[in-house]
């Protein structure tokens, strides 16, 4: 049992390190954005699609010609049309589409490998209509289980080991005084 226990922390250990790493990374550019590259230039171009079509339709067709990949956000009404977004990690395609004449003006903001990164730091839940999104969500939900059970067996472990149940109580504590503190000042500020 113990050495299976073990083996399992390992695993898990090394399934959410990864995860970790990518959280962590993601959080500094957030915090000290100036450290990184600049913010990246726009390209803009167009394109003409079928006249009249509505915001999911025009998304669609640009999807089908390859000019955007990801999920429909922000649809807006017009005086010409529509104007939404094509989003997916790490690039932003802003759609002015002219229902009367079919001219879609686009504007894409691509983002280098820590501005990807930042996007997938924010990414939520589990139903999107871009199904990489859908897979990250579904890997951040295995990260996340995985973290609970790697704490639960790691303190399994360690209480298993009689000689070291001082040091590891009071780094415990510790760590638990310290997190609550933390989550308190967060939800203060």
């Amino acid at each position: 049992m113990h050495r299976w226990l073990r083996n399992t922390h390992l695993l898990l250990g090394l399934f959410s390190f990864l995860f970790l790493l990518m959280y962590g990374v993601s959080s500094v550019h957030m915090a000290h954005n100036t450290w990184f590259a600049p913010q990246p230039k726009p390209v803009e171009s167009r394109l003409d699609l079928r006249p009249g079509a509505d915001a999911r339709a025009a998304a669609r067709e640009l999807m089908e010609r390859g000019a955007a990949r990801g999920e429909l956000a922000q649809v807006r009404k017009t005086a010409a049309g529509t104007s939404f977004r094509v989003i997916r990690p790490g690039t932003v395609c802003e759609v002015d589409y002219s229902a009367q004449t079919g001219e879609a003006r686009l504007r894409i903001l691509e983002t280098d490998f820590i501005g990807m990164l930042n996007r997938l730091h924010h990414v939520q839940g589990l139903w999107h209509q871009y199904w990489l999104i859908n897979a990250w969500g579904f890997f951040v939900g295995l990260a996340s289980v995985s973290l609970i059970l790697l704490g639960l067996t790691g303190i399994y472990l360690w209480f298993k080991i009689h000689a070291e149940r001082l040091a590891g109580a009071i780094l415990l504590a510790a760590s638990l005084g310290y997190s609550l503190a933390l989550m308190v000042l967060l939800r203060s500020a």
